[in-house]
């Protein structure tokens, strides 16, 4: 080799050299930063015995990647169902504690029990009173948590959306940046990261699929097919502000029912509400439209079913707060779900005319056809059982009556204000037992809730450790690769040093 070939080669392989030691060093400088994965140089070698530096890759493993992606949007998923539902079934109360709906429901019956053995005592007919009003006060209070929390799902879906513009906005800017820096012949192969870990923030919120084209440039797909327009200035999702009540739900106009009046998610002029399952948005979503509905419906079969087997038995007890002059709405009519009976549990109370006048619950308000039960009036005798005892063998019981008829039984179909959805359970014939369904349904959804999380947390881990495993900086191969380079330069100096010399000693012989 000559002398100029030999300076050549040198000068070729300390300049990569300084390229590599460049890229290790930066690998080691972002070893703890998040979604960062380790950087490559590419060695060309040349005619003449020269190299070069090539492109600088990424280790990147697309298909543990679109793993992650997933489990990233199961975990806000569950995340999102567990912040909700566990406080919310919170004031149902746990089985077992004494102040569930299911017991304050064998409380009213077992003080009602207490009030027949002494009907005169009126100690007995004020704790039956109060064990009225306590199962009404939480069914309120549970409704209008339900609300609340409907609510909250809403306006917190408002909020997402503007982030999962931002964030599309942002891989849109982050690709037009990488692409820009190619064209111009110095390729921002870091941009390629944040784009990346963009689109991952973004899967914990929606799901999405990433392609990618020839220059690397993205393209993302959704659930359904569609893909989502990169606009560096405009976001590719809407939806609305809105008021929730018990009456609210989202969906079209069907036959003679009116459209819902709860906003879709719109993809451009799609609305996609219907296909969005995953992520943050999914579970808001659906707990918004379906979940929380649900529940709501539940309370509310329960609200009606126990006003209209006490009113049945001749004590209108419970009442609609809004009408309290009116009889209970009757969820197994006719008409099922709908009219009064939506929201009803949140408006239950004890009818005003029973608190002013607790003699009431041992006397009765109204007849009572099944049972040709009339009202004892105030003249008449203090040890007055009849009613009671319908109250207790009938209200409480599977029959509605001597003759043996079974009790109109709950739906648990046709439920929610759009009357699309299914109870959790087949509401029992008993009201006691129907209660305590309830509250164990209820109950057993937020610790699925709960499970789903801590299942797909453990998984989200296990993922990322394997990313950081395979894309991560491994930081002891790069201080020993540096050391290589650290060899490797110092040898190519030396080659440099030497052909320095022999130039220096043929100008002395020339001379």
């Amino acid at each position: 080799m000559s002398l100029q070939g030999a300076l050549q080669s040198a000068t070729a392989g300390l300049q990569l050299v300084a390229q590599q030691a460049s890229v290790a060093s930066r690998n080691v400088s972002n070893a703890g930063t998040p979604d960062y994965s380790a950087k490559r140089l590419t060695v060309e070698s040349l005619a003449g015995g020269t190299v070069r530096a090539g492109d600088t890759t990424r280790q990147v493993d697309a298909a543990l990647r679109a793993e992650a992606r997933g489990v990233r949007g199961q975990t806000a998923y569950a995340e999102v169902r567990e912040r909700a539902l566990t406080p919310l079934v919170a004031l149902n109360g746990a089985p077992g504690s004494g102040d569930s709906i299911g017991e304050l429901v064998a409380a009213l019956r077992d003080q009602l029990t207490g009030l027949r053995a002494r009907p005169a005592d009126v100690t007995e007919q004020r704790n039956a009173l109060g064990a009225a009003g306590a199962l009404s006060e939480r069914l309120n209070e549970f409704a209008g948590g339900v609300t609340r929390a409907r609510q909250s799902a809403q306006d917190e879906l408002v909020r997402q959306v503007d982030e999962a513009n931002r964030l599309v906005q942002q891989i849109a800017r982050l690709d037009n940046q990488f692409q820009s820096s190619r064209a111009n012949g110095s390729v921002d192969i870091y941009a390629l990261d944040q784009r990346d870990a963009t689109i991952q923030q973004l899967s914990e919120l929606i799901e999405v699929t990433p392609t990618f084209g020839p220059r690397d440039q993205v393209t993302l797909i959704m659930r359904g097919g569609y893909t989502l327009p990169l606009d560096p200035e405009k976001g590719p999702f809407s939806i609305n502000a809105a008021t929730v009540t018990p009456e609210s739900f989202y969906g079209p106009a069907t036959g003679t029912s009116p459209a819902g009046t709860l906003p879709p998610l719109m993809l451009g002029d799609i609305d996609i509400t219907n296909s969005t399952r995953s992520g943050k948005l999914g579970a808001l979503i659906e707990l918004r439209d379906s979940t929380l509905p649900r529940m709501q419906a539940e309370l509310d079969v329960l609200a009606s079913t126990l006003a209209t087997r006490f009113n049945a038995q001749g004590l209108r007890l419970y009442v609609d707060g809004a009408n309290p002059t009116a009889a209970p709405p009757d969820v197994t009519a006719s008409t099922g779900y709908s009219g009064a009976v939506v929201g009803f549990a949140g408006r239950i109370t004890v009818s005003p005319a029973v608190s002013a006048e607790p003699r009431l619950l041992r006397d009765g308000t109204n007849n009572a056809t099944a049972t040709n039960l009339t009202p004892n009036p105030a003249s008449g005798p203090a040890g007055f059982t009849a009613l009671l005892d319908n109250l207790l063998d009938y209200a409480f019981g599977a029959v509605s009556g001597p003759s043996g008829t079974a009790q109109p039984a709950p739906p648990s179909r046709n439920l929610g204000p759009g009357r699309d959805l299914t109870s959790s359970f087949i509401p029992p014939a008993r009201l006691a037992d129907q209660a305590a369904a309830l509250t164990g349904a209820q109950a057993t959804m937020a610790a699925e809730a709960t499970t789903e999380l801590n299942e797909s947390s453990a998984s989200r881990t296990r993922i990322n450790l394997l990313l950081q495993q395979r894309e991560g900086v491994d930081v002891d191969k790069e201080m020993a690769d540096l050391l290589q380079l650290q060899n490797a330069y110092a040898a190519n100096a030396r080659v440099l040093a030497a052909v320095q010399e022999m130039w220096d000693a043929l100008l002395r012989s020339a001379r």
